[in-house]
């Protein structure tokens, strides 16, 4: 069988907030790399000279100590002593580079953009660092070398990752042009020319319209100013708090249902008369709730026992209370005025509103404040946001300490990027042509992937019979650990790079047994010098996730013709209901909302009713063999009633293949969207998943099997995908059975290409890697008809780059540089949740990759690709930023 892939018309740029120029200009000067390179070549010379007797020179060598070189034989001093001299000078002329680097530095962290942005990072950060640091005097002592240390990770991030916070992660988006009327280019959704675009059309040989790739970068920068999710709950805690509105707040079931559905299970022990009267309200709580007031006299029980009834409901999860907008609120303000409005007059009420009115005074100010302000005035607002706030609710304003990543503050700001690109005609053509092969490629190892799922899910729990959702994710839960921060799907293949040309030749062959239709979110990052360039230039695929574009939080700063998420809401619609979206609710200010109908893995709200999402209980699930008999090599089918199709059966138990199969409340099979990516790799829920589409992993060694026929595990090195947090997961148990939240300098050598074998297959070509001469990667550049699926990755050693002298540590990143043929490099610690940029030519970037060596074990570093002169997006004044393009891809099945 054949898919047809089409990319959606509407896609989000992701890019760093600020220049890439800034942070490539704190590298050191031209002195010191030379004196570095000197004594490199000097240090392979007396290698080479020492031969097995270098091992009692290492550790001087090494550390960069020739006072402590230990004697040597006389065929040994002329290398010795060449070594010593360029040691010295290497150290004479890095100590200059290491103060010139915190000049350098400082000048970066004094513009105004760069304090505010570390300030809504990190605002003891901004104060206890960042204003010290530049107003210290005299050389770095070890909490300054702190600080300047954690002010350039700061720095890095601002200019070099591409994630959606604030002006300093602005949101951008783009349009897919594709080949049509006049009256269709001239309606395309995506943004007009800007200046110096050079956009425009131009008429194809058929008579239709081709539109030509444009840029805007004039787009009116805008902020839009929220209180954070878990801050609105706070508020709205704090407000049924208060006795003197308890009598009159409405209080609502938690799900939907009739009143005679089966009472709540209270805590064991729970007195008889709260027994009865927490049944006798959760029985009047009707489409319309009812309130403390109208419960007393309709049951004529006490209003103190009624009141403590309610409680036990609210806490059970029962029940709920009238108060905010329900998980998806976005104005929780606007929404508990509105509530406290409809409520009776009194003293009380009129205190509420006046705090609320002047919480919502504090973020329209902060959100209407002059952009480029500078953080004094941003930081005087924010005091006062979290002043009022903490005076409301008797709660401290941050949370987390005030970590990055952490959503710790009472508000979030998303911004407006300057940018929009239209994509042209003959670019649209360009990525559908060369995609097709490696979205082939990822769909047949997410079906290798998902069927080890289903596999070992069927290994842990055995054939189950049929279940309920809740209860199969509570046994799931005991067999499986939560999937929060692990980076990797730990039963997913792997691939030996070593034969990666035939390993994808045999995924290609396989992904054409394959059936059904498929979707997922490709990062593309295209290597070109300009937006102009565009057009037939080199791709890279940095990620594919098994996710649709859909509504949420992507497209806070949307404002284009059709609404966000459209391509995904049609694609949806074609489904016809066998798809259902797993509800997990908030994830601290992310949400998705998948536009079909949903099963609710979340706490019940009052707003549930205007959704009135699936429960839990509603869905089944059922483990055991599979259907269609015995395992075999031929084609395996697919469908929405199973766990996802097969590459290649593989004998389980039994000998039969294992299957995981859901059904609605009708019995009607279904397969779940898992909106998050810790649930896409949680095996329990990726066997119920839609057939996934995954991105492989080609490792050193032997790997796990290519073909998807026998998969029994296997790790993943260096995976670059988005996780939480695991303080921010859900157990997966925990959220079906009691409903938990889960809230420019030129490269420094040339890259001519290598070949490697080729191995070929319809649709699949390789050509092996691309790396500088003479420089082999432990894990090669792998394409897929050109396009780069995995960029080279090498692991470095964490001993040496921890060395205590920072002139050692920069010497170390020196070697890598050599060693790798690279400048810059996205290294990444098991401990962290997101890579560093490590630019192996500051000596800033010694500091910080010591600080995240600690205690990691080992490293894994993946080439910056494309790489500085392969920055096409670029600003009116011409600066570079780092961009990757999110964009949704669906493959839909062809039949004869």
């Amino acid at each position: 069988m054949s898919r047809e892939w089409t990319i959606g018309g509407d896609f989000v740029v992701r890019h760093a907030g600020m220049p890439f120029d800034w942070l490539e200009a704190l590298g050191a000067p031209d002195g010191p790399l030379a004196a570095a390179r000197e004594l490199l070549d000097a240090e392979d010379a007396l290698r080479t000279a020492a031969g097995t007797g270098f091992g009692r020179l290492a550790r001087a060598v090494e550390s960069c100590e020739p006072e402590r070189l230990p004697s040597v034989p006389a065929a040994l001093r002329t290398a010795a002593d060449r070594w010593r001299g360029a040691a010295h000078r290497y150290r004479d002329l890095y100590e200059g580079a290491d103060a010139d680097a915190t000049k350098e530095l400082r000048v970066v962290l004094e513009r105004p953009r760069v304090a505010e942005a570390v300030l809504l990072s990190n605002p003891d950060a901004y104060r206890n660092m960042l204003r010290p640091l530049l107003t210290a005097d005299g050389p770095l002592n070890s909490r300054r070398r702190r600080a300047r240390r954690q002010l350039y990770t700061y720095v890095q991030r601002f200019c070099a990752k591409n994630e959606t916070v604030s002006f300093f992660g602005p949101m951008a988006y783009g349009t897919l042009a594709e080949t049509g009327t006049e009256a269709e280019a001239e309606a395309d959704t995506g943004p007009g020319p800007g200046p110096g675009t050079g956009t425009g059309t131009g008429t194809g040989t058929d008579g239709s319209v081709d539109v030509t790739t444009s840029l805007r970068t004039d787009l009116p920068r805008r902020r839009k100013v929220f209180l954070s999710h878990w801050a609105g709950r706070a508020l709205a805690r704090a407000v049924a708090r208060d006795g003197a509105l308890l009598p009159d707040l409405v209080f609502h079931r938690a799900r939907p249902g009739g009143p005679d559905g089966p009472p709540p299970e209270l805590p064991e022990g729970t007195a008889p008369e709260l027994t009865r009267a927490a049944g006798a309200a959760y029985g009047r709580l009707g489409a319309d709730g009812a309130t403390l007031r109208g419960l007393v006299r309709a049951t004529g029980l006490p209003a103190r026992d009624l009141a403590r009834g309610l409680r036990l409901l609210l806490s059970a999860g029962a029940a709920d209370v009238r108060l905010g907008g329900g998980p998806y609120d976005l104005e929780p303000l606007r929404t508990l005025r509105g509530q406290l409005a409809e409520l009776p007059p009194s003293g009380a009420r009129e205190v509420w509103l006046e705090r609320i009115a002047g919480l919502e005074a504090c973020r329209a100010e902060l959100e209407a404040g002059p952009l480029d302000s500078g953080p004094g005035p941003r930081a005087e607002r924010i005091a006062a946001l979290e002043a009022a706030f903490t005076a409301a609710t008797g709660e401290s304003a941050r949370r987390a300490a005030g970590a990055t990543y952490a959503d710790r503050a009472v508000f979030y700001e998303e911004g407006a990027s300057p940018f929009a690109l239209r994509v042209g005609t003959a670019a649209a053509r360009h990525w559908h042509e060369r995609l097709r092969a490696v979205l082939e490629v990822c769909v047949a190892h997410g079906a290798a992937t998902q069927r080890a799922a289903t596999d070992a899910v069927r290994a842990a729990l055995g054939d189950t019979g049929p279940l309920s959702l809740t209860a199969y994710a509570a046994r799931a839960a005991e067999a499986f650990p939560a999937p929060g921060s692990a980076f990797a799907v730990p039963y997913a293949p792997t691939y030996p790079v070593a034969d990666a040309a035939a390993g994808l030749a045999r995924l290609g062959a396989a992904a054409r047994r394959v059936t059904g239709d498929h979707y997922a979110l490709v990062d593309l990052c295209v290597k070109a010098s300009g937006p102009a360039e565009l057009e037939g230039a080199a791709l890279v695929v940095a990620r594919v996730h098994h996710h649709l574009l859909v509504p949420g939080w992507l497209g806070t700063m949307h404002s284009g013709p059709r609404p966000f998420g459209a391509d995904a809401e049609r694609w949806v619609a074609e489904q016809d209901g066998r798809l259902v979206g797993f509800d997990f609710g908030r994830r601290n200010k992310g949400y998705y909302r998948f536009p079909g109908r949903e099963v609710a893995l979340r706490p019940g709200s009052w707003a549930d009713a205007e959704r009135a999402p699936w429960r839990p209980e509603d869905v089944t699930v059922t483990v055991g063999p599979g259907t269609d008999g015995p395992a075999s090599d031929g084609p395996a089918g697919g469908g929405p009633a199973r766990s996802g199709p097969a590459v290649d059966g593989r004998a389980v138990g039994d000998g039969r293949r294992a299957e995981v199969r859901m059904s609605g409340p009708a019995g009607e099979p279904v397969s779940a969207y898992l909106p998050l990516n810790d649930f896409v790799k949680y095996a329990p829920f990726a066997a119920l998943s839609h057939p996934q589409v995954a991105h492989p992993a080609f490792v050193p060694g032997d790997g796990e099997p290519a073909d998807g026929g026998t998969v029994s595990g296997g790790t993943v090195s260096g995976e670059a995908a988005s996780r939480s947090t695991a303080s921010e997961s859900a157990t997966p148990g925990e959220a079906a059975s009691r409903g938990a939240t889960a809230e420019s300098t030129a490269p420094e050598s040339a890259t001519p290409e290598v070949a490697a074998p080729e191995s070929t297959a319809p649709g699949i070509t390789t050509s092996g890697i691309t790396a500088p001469e003479g420089v082999i990667p432990e894990v090669p550049e792998v394409t897929v008809d050109g396009v780069v699926l995995q960029r080279a990755r090498w692991t470095l050693d964490t001993g040496r780059l921890g060395l205590p002298a920072p002139h050692a540590r920069f010497l170390e990143l020196r070697r890598i540089a050599r060693r790798t043929g690279q400048r810059f490099l996205f290294c990444r610690s098991p401990r962290e949740r997101k890579p560093y940029l490590v630019d192996l030519a500051s000596p800033l970037a010694a500091d910080l990759v010591a600080h995240v060596a600690r205690d990691a074990g080992r490293l894994t570093a993946e080439a910056m690709s494309p790489g500085p002169d392969e920055l096409w997006l670029r600003d009116a004044e011409g600066r570079r930023y780092t961009c990757e393009l999110r964009m949704q891809v669906v493959g839909r099945e062809v039949t004869g």
